[in-house]
């Protein structure tokens, strides 16, 4: 086709001009999207893959925190021992030798401390006391010379020999020379926490490495260190490292190696799709924008026809024909009217004056704040709904509250700031708020908090908010419901119904707690004597000095807590009143008085429970005079449960027993049955009145003895006697 045979606006130059310009917009356009599309792939895939791994190294460090979490329990276990505690008594308090027999209980209980830890990676467990050179292990006793240097050093960890580890000169002992994994803590005494030896769990090296392999799979290697130390490493160190902290142990961490290879995405298999969609749109694009340049640029053709101005200077020959025609008078006006709709639609002019600065759409495209991208923050809160009445409907009732504060939640989000809300447990749920203003966050959670106690309107509920820091990273998510967490804590000594944050918890005051020397002593003592006001009397006394009368930091009241919760179990456990009562430790968020109102109650539960058994042993030889009472006080108006317990020494439910045993019913159901039948009786053999009737039945109200006698007989006594 020559170059007059085609079209005319594909011999234009303006024309040219308007298509490339759109070609290039489209080209630089998609040319820009792959090369964004390809970073953000290259980076996607990169986080997954580094999540995954780092996933993979936390199921590491949980895999081997669960054999230490065993090690911890084995130590305490030991700590815990009646027969190590004979021994470390025997050796140091009273200065004796040890005999056979106990020397037998000790390695037994060893054994079966060691037996209960269910775990093939524990190959023995030691028990080796300050001053006394020998090693109590499962087996047997192992002796060795050389001095105790882990007394002290509690919690230790570490890969080496117990020879090695003791500090022992020579031994051929197979036990002292074997390289294990090797956890310790200190063997200390309950009542003074003093360290008088040292508890080690030697775990299998090569079940652990086997156990590191296994979870690193296709990683470079993996190890443990303490402090920057090296403890235990398979395969190669080079790569890229991806680390996790121990839960159990301080300062332990887990690594584990990836070459760097394997963090790279496969291009072709996952980009060239949408690489090739985009193209093809590219191409869809410049087709219509081909048909949108030919239909701007007819008016232009028009224009340029009407002057004869087509040519290689299409635009020149273009203006200089206009100057010519403003120029003339003659036609002036018909050639203005013929232009005037071309000039409203702007393209004349742009093209005249040579404008070829971008469309507004253009620079929005190409802004670079279009590109960029804020980072919310966000705060997340702990919201526990506490049912503090009870009662056979409170799952329902605590559902329908936890209802309130979902919609409350949902409520509250808007444009400024986003609230979503997550159900944790029956009573508690996670709510996170998140904004572009830091600033408007913490009123949120004030704000919050009054809807959703408005919300409630109920005082059976107390509801309680612990909120933590602001974060700016979702990875930190996990910290941050664990800062909520221990922010909810503070309602140990805060108590309920208010919103705790976070900082509330940086507290560097350093006085200790106070607690009773003597205090398991004087709580076995009260508990054999059945003493209840003794016992809340050293309650009392212990919360008063800790809670009352000084303000003590988080940790340390979390601390007398739990060795007022130790020293009670030690005494019910020891108690002979034969009671089951057992301590638990409350799982839920709750105060201080909430707790010591817990320890009371079970408390109170032993005493009677040793008490009521103490009565139901005597019960058996009582029974039949208790039943002669019966029989002989039936029409006795002062007749009671409560009297009858009074004479014989017994509680209420002892005589209860005893009538259920003896006639089948309860007390009051035979006593009333045997008075009605009297009353009948006398009703059909005398003609005595209403009133001498009831009293010689035992009934000093005639009501009811006339409600008695209908409910037994089914008629009024009128209407019986006729």
């Amino acid at each position: 086709m020559g170059q007059r045979d085609r079209p005319e606006h594909l011999r234009s130059r303006v024309f040219a001009r308007m298509f490339f310009s759109y070609v290039a917009i489209i080209v630089a356009f998609v040319a820009f999207y792959c090369a964004w599309y390809l970073r953000v792939y290259a980076s996607h895939n990169e986080d997954l893959a580094r999540g995954e791994v780092q996933q993979r190294v936390e199921a590491m460090g949980t895999r081997i925190d669960r054999q230490l979490l065993g090690a911890q329990g084995l130590c305490a276990a030991v700590n815990a021992s009646s027969a190590c505690r004979a021994l470390q008594q025997t050796l140091y308090t009273e200065k004796k030798a040890v005999d056979t027999m106990q020397l037998y209980r000790v390695l037994s209980e060893l054994k079966r401390i060691k037996a209960s830890s269910n775990s093939l990676a524990v190959y023995n467990l030691l028990l080796c006391f300050q001053g006394d050179n020998k090693a109590y292990t499962a087996s047997s006793v192992v002796d060795y010379e050389g001095e105790n240097a882990l007394l002290g050093t509690s919690p230790y960890l570490g890969v080496t020999t117990v020879k090695a580890l003791l500090g022992v000169q020579k031994s051929t002992n197979i036990l002292m020379n074997k390289e294990f994994f090797v956890y310790a803590e200190d063997y200390a005494l309950a009542s003074t926490g003093a360290a008088k030896g040292v508890v080690l769990v030697l775990l299998e090296r090569g079940g652990l490495a086997s156990m590191m392999r296994e979870a690193a799979q296709d990683m470079a290697g993996a190890s443990l260190s303490v402090g920057g130390a090296e403890l235990l490493s398979v395969g190669e160190r080079e790569g890229v490292a991806f680390t996790a902290n121990s839960m159990v142990v301080p300062g332990l961490v887990y690594e584990a190696t990836l070459p760097e290879r394997a963090l790279r995405a496969p291009l072709l298999t996952g980009a060239l799709v949408p690489l090739a969609g985009s193209a093809l749109l590219g191409l869809a694009f410049i087709a219509a924008s081909y048909l949108l340049a030919r239909r701007y640029y007819q008016p232009i053709g028009n224009i340029g026809q009407m002057l004869g101005t087509t040519g290689e200077n299409e635009i020149e020959n273009m203006l200089s024909g206009i100057r010519e025609l403003i120029g003339e008078r003659n036609g002036y006006r018909e050639k203005m009217v013929t232009i005037s709709p071309y000039a409203r639609q702007g393209m004349l002019h742009s093209l005249i004056s040579g404008d070829e600065r971008h469309t507004p759409q253009l620079d929005v495209l190409i802004d670079e704040h279009f590109l960029s991208l804020r980072r919310a923050c966000y705060m997340l809160a702990l919201v526990d709904v506490a049912d503090m009445a009870g009662g056979d409907d409170a799952p329902e009732q605590l559902r329908q509250a936890q209802e309130r504060v979902k919609a409350v939640c949902r409520e509250a989000s808007g444009e400024r700031v986003t609230v979503v809300c997550y159900q944790r447990t029956p009573r508690s749920l996670y709510v996170i708020a998140s904004s572009d203003d830091e600033a408007l966050l913490e009123p949120t959670f004030y704000t919050l908090y009054e809807r959703i106690a408005e919300a409630v309107d109920d005082r059976r509920f107390s509801v309680t908010l612990g909120v933590s820091r602001c974060e700016h990273d979702l990875d930190r998510l996990r910290d941050a419901c664990a800062d909520a967490q221990a922010a909810l804590g503070q309602m140990l000594v805060g108590g309920r119904s208010s919103v705790y944050f976070l900082d509330g918890l940086l507290s560097q005051d350093a006085r200790r707690y106070a607690f009773p020397k003597d205090a398991y002593k004087r709580i076995l003592q009260y508990l054999d004597a059945g003493d209840m006001d003794a016992l809340g009397a050293l309650l009392d006394e212990i919360y008063r000095r800790n809670v009352v009368e000084q303000e003590l930091p988080l940790d340390e009241v979390r601390a007398m807590v739990d060795e007022l919760h130790q020293t009670l179990c030690a005494a019910l456990r020891a108690f002979g009143g034969g009671t089951h009562i057992r301590i638990e430790r409350i799982s839920e968020a709750a105060t201080i008085d909430e707790i010591f109102a817990y320890y009371r109650a079970a408390l109170e539960a032993a005493i009677a429970q040793a008490r009521t058994m103490k009565e139901e042993d005597g019960a058996g030889a009582l029974a039949p005079r208790i039943l002669a009472a019966i029989e002989e006080g039936l029409f006795d108006p002062q007749l009671s449960l409560s009297a009858l317990a009074d004479r014989f020494g017994v509680s209420t439910k002892v005589v209860s027993e005893i009538c259920k045993q003896a006639y089948g019913r309860t007390f009051l159901q035979y006593v009333h049955e045997r008075q009605i039948a009297h009353a009948a009786e006398l009703f059909k053999t005398t003609d005595l009145s209403l009133e001498e009737i009831a009293g010689r039945c035992g009934f000093t109200n005639l009501l009811t003895f006339r409600r008695n006698f209908k409910a037994g007989t089914g008629q009024n006594p009128s209407e019986y006697r006729r």
